[in-house]
């Protein structure tokens, strides 16, 4: 018990020493079973054929067609050469030195831009007054106090006054009611000075009776309206609307030169 006692960490050491040589035989003994089992196990990659070498032939060939193409020999006519298909017909001609400048795009009538609202009367002298008119297409209305003064106001002029003031009334059928009633179409005749009278009739839209034509200068050129008596500016020259016929087909305007007098007879595009 002593000699332990006083050569105890020895007596450890050898056997640690011990232990690591018989760890070391231990592994020394597997490696060389595991190397003889990998030397009698078969081998995968023997078993597998080797792939067999591709023809060069092929590709020889192609190379060889790829530098010498053969030709069309059986072709009798050039196919990049155009087939004569016959004559070929001219389009219409666009000279603008043959063609008259003026063109008339439509021709028609407008609405009338007034519109008769309501008026009030006196029955003891049989004259109508305050008489309420408006634009047909944007808001805005005039009040006119009698018959002979001008439709406008501080802001704006329609270049049209009242001329004559004419109560009217018709019976119609009313559905609603069964029966008959009056209904008021009195007119209302404006002019403008210079032209002709126009008759509006209470709360009922009119029709413009001067004609007017959509014309334009060129092909090219913008779209205006021109009424008869007014001027064309068009390629240097002027020319001046002396009729528009709306009531034909097709459409036509007739202007003059102011210069030579030339008269020109102009068909509608539509």
């Amino acid at each position: 018990m002593d000699f332990l006692k006083k050569h105890y960490e020895k007596v450890l050491l050898a056997v640690a020493l011990v232990a690591l040589i018989v760890s070391a035989i231990l592994l020394a003994l597997r490696i060389n079973a595991f190397s003889s089992d990998l030397e009698q196990a078969p081998n995968p990659v023997a078993r597998v054929a080797p792939a067999p070498h591709a023809a060069l032939g092929t590709y020889s060939n192609a190379i060889v067609q790829l530098a010498q193409p053969p030709l069309w020999t059986n072709v009798t006519r050039n196919p990049f050469t155009p087939i004569n298909i016959g004559p070929v017909i001219p389009p219409p001609s666009t000279n603008p030195a043959t063609e008259f400048p003026v063109i008339l795009m439509s021709a028609g009538r407008k609405p009338f831009k007034l519109l008769f609202k309501t008026y009030s009367y006196d029955v003891a002298t049989n004259e109508g007054y305050n008489f309420q008119i408006n634009f047909q297409f944007r808001a805005r209305t005039f009040f006119i106090s009698r018959v002979g003064d001008a439709i406008k106001d501080r802001y704006e002029d329609t270049g049209y006054r009242i001329a004559a003031f004419e109560k009217k009334s018709v019976n119609v059928d009313d559905p609603t009611l069964g029966r008959s009633r009056e209904k008021d179409v009195s007119e209302l005749t404006v002019q403008r000075e210079g032209g002709k009278p126009k008759v509006l009739v209470l709360s009922q839209e009119a029709v413009d009776e001067e004609p007017v034509a959509l014309v334009r200068c060129g092909v090219e050129g913008q779209s205006f309206e021109r009424r008869i008596g007014q001027s064309i500016e068009c390629k240097r020259k002027v020319y001046k609307v002396v009729d528009i016929v709306v009531d034909s087909d097709p459409k036509r305007m007739v202007i003059v030169d102011t210069q030579t007098q030339e008269q020109h007879i102009i068909k509608s595009q539509q």
